[in-house]
């Protein structure tokens, strides 16, 4: 079946439904209070009052510190660049819009120094503080934006930043809020001070997707035409860089939407392992230090990114010679290392990829993926937990950065969980409102169904650890060798290996037990498992359907089992069963 969304007609139906959840007096804006920051998440608190006529009257917006404002200085979060630059003489376009279509804007927030940052950690006077998690990360660069909305549920309903790495996306999925990259150019950032001209567009953050939506009336035309989608592709090597709980975001949505979308309407794709097929020069970009197709993919933009911020601060930085923290010293250093010309395959990469995504996002068809690949991590991580950290986060957020496109995330909650996850939705260059349409039309939902899921998994995940709830008996020590062995050579990509590996492990433990239930089923069940994921590697897929069949015979509860399952039969062309598993 295919999806049909349909966009509502005007700004107004929109405006007028948002301010009727949240505004009360008759539709006069709330009433200005003195506001405190006790989350450290504002640079400067402001009254500038929208149209009160319009239809976003009520809502109330913060804007990252690289917006203009008319009469103040637009700081980037440094000092430095404070002192050496004028005030700016209008508004930035963006917030201009805004504010006319009748949001008030009530301060600008703090961000990670010269955006030199993506922990949220590395704010000038402090990193504010993540309101859901505390002890945990904000996520950056703009991570005062985000600690505001969800910080300030009765004053602040969405933040307006500009994303290129991740800025945007990272930072909502730490603090648990709906957030959207828009796609590259749509809305301008003329009066916006980003150093990242080719990576950088506009987004926003709220807890509420009809507020998602209301501000994209006022900054994107709507859609002439109605929405149709008919396809969800789940990037598995996307899934593969995430914990347990990242991955049930995926295999909420796969569960939810499998009546929506039939008929082979949900399917896999190993997204890196696409692109290094169809794009040449992306191939020559690989090594072994970025094997993977997402992790050659993050290293362009590391280095693409790196280039256009020397490119666009590097004069001012060397004549200057400001101080600034160590973060933003240790980057620009960095940057200034790049040379413009070693870049040329990697810009050449970068247009093949868009154009291989072009032809898979072509107007029907979403990406599913993690936001980020775990909960945020501790303040106090250590260099090399947050180096690893940040490698994952990359890989995940590189490919809106690189192509253009649109990417929606939605918070996903787990009581028990370290702090929030995301659950992001890329569509074509230029559908921004299918991202968003999908946010509101299934957000919920997910929502509300994701705790049973991760619930369920982890009580697999412990129930194997113990070797199910009835195993006395331990496995043993030389066939947990023989299964870490084989997990050692998949990683490794060394997938025959790991074949060979699994399978002496399942060989040397033998045959169950006369007379009583195998005590080893939950231990033969992920043995079996990661078997058949190393036969989807191989693309042996008749052989990953039947060791997953097994596995699930052992353990009717072992998730990954359902969704390799369900991989093989769609690429078997077997789709209803495919749905039936995922």
């Amino acid at each position: 079946m295919v999806l049909k969304v349909l966009i509502l007609a005007s700004a107004a139906s929109i405006g007028a439904l948002v301010f009727s959840r949240r505004g009360k007096g008759g539709g006069k804006a709330r009433g200005w209070r003195k506001r405190s920051d006790a989350l450290n998440a504002f640079q400067e608190l402001l009254r500038l009052k929208g149209n009160a006529k319009g239809p976003l009257r009520g809502i109330r917006f913060s804007i990252q510190d690289v917006f203009d404002v008319q009469g103040r200085v637009t700081s980037l979060g440094s000092p430095a660049w404070a002192a050496t630059h004028a005030p700016a003489t209008r508004d930035a376009p963006a917030v201009a819009s805004l504010r006319a279509a009748g949001a008030d804007c009530i301060g600008v927030t703090r961000m990670d120094e010269l955006g030199c940052s993506i922990t949220g950690c590395d704010a000038v006077d402090g990193a504010p503080i993540n309101p859901v998690a505390r002890d945990k990360i904000p996520g950056g660069s703009s991570s005062g934006a985000a600690v505001s909305v969800a910080g300030a549920p009765k004053e602040v309903d969405m933040a307006l930043a500009v994303d290129s790495s991740g800025g945007v996306r990272v930072s909502a999925a730490h603090c648990g809020l709906y957030a959207i990259r828009t796609t590259h150019g749509t809305v301008a950032l003329d009066g916006a001070s980003s150093t990242t001209g080719s990576l950088a567009a506009a987004g926003w953050m709220s807890r509420d997707p009809d507020v998602i939506a209301a501000t994209a009336t006022a900054l994107i035309p709507l859609p002439k035409d109605q929405i149709s989608v008919s396809r969800v592709m789940v990037l598995e090597d996307a899934i593969d860089l995430c914990d347990d709980i990242a991955s049930c975001g995926v295999a909420t949505a796969c569960m939810l939407l499998k009546d929506a979308f039939k008929n082979g309407g949900i399917s896999r794709l190993n997204l890196g392992k696409h692109l290094l097929m169809a794009c040449p020069s992306l191939r020559e970009m690989q090594n072994k230090d970025c094997a993977t197709g997402l992790d050659v993919l993050r290293n362009c933009l590391r280095l693409i990114e790196g280039e256009e911020v020397w490119s666009q601060i590097g004069g001012w930085y060397s004549a200057e010679k400001p101080e600034t923290g160590a973060k933003a010293k240790e980057y620009l250093l960095g940057a200034s290392k790049i040379a413009t010309d070693s870049l040329r395959v990697i810009k050449q990469a970068r247009e093949e990829v868009r154009a291989a995504v072009d032809l898979l996002l072509d107007g029907v068809t979403v990406f599913l993926l993690p936001t980020t690949p775990c909960a945020p991590p501790p303040m106090n991580a250590g260099a090399e937990a947050t180096a690893t950290w940040e490698r994952k986060v990359l890989q995940l957020t590189c490919l809106s950065s690189l192509t253009g496109t649109p990417q929606l995330t939605i918070p996903l909650t787990y009581e028990q969980a370290e702090g929030p996850y995301g659950l992001s939705v890329v569509a074509g260059r230029k559908q921004d409102y299918m991202c968003i349409e999908f946010a509101r039309m299934f957000g919920a939902q997910l929502r509300e169904a994701f705790p049973d899921v991760v619930q369920a998994e982890l009580t697999r995940l412990k129930d194997e650890e113990n070797g199910g709830k009835d195993d006395s008996d331990a496995v043993p020590s030389m066939c947990e060798e023989l299964k870490a062995q084989g997990n050692k050579e998949f990683k490794a990509g060394n997938f025959n290996e790991a074949i060979v590996k699994y399978t002496e492990a399942l060989t040397a433990l033998g045959p169950p037990p006369n007379m009583r239930p195998d005590p080893h089923r939950a231990w033969k069940s992920v043995v079996l498992s990661n078997r058949a994921m190393t036969n989807l590697k191989l693309g042996v897929y008749n052989d990953a359907e039947d060791d997953c069949t097994a596995a699930l015979k052992l353990n009717e509860k072992n998730v990954k089992a359902y969704l390799r399952r369900g991989a093989a039969r769609s690429v078997s062309g077997n789709y209803l069963e495919a749905i039936d598993d995922f």
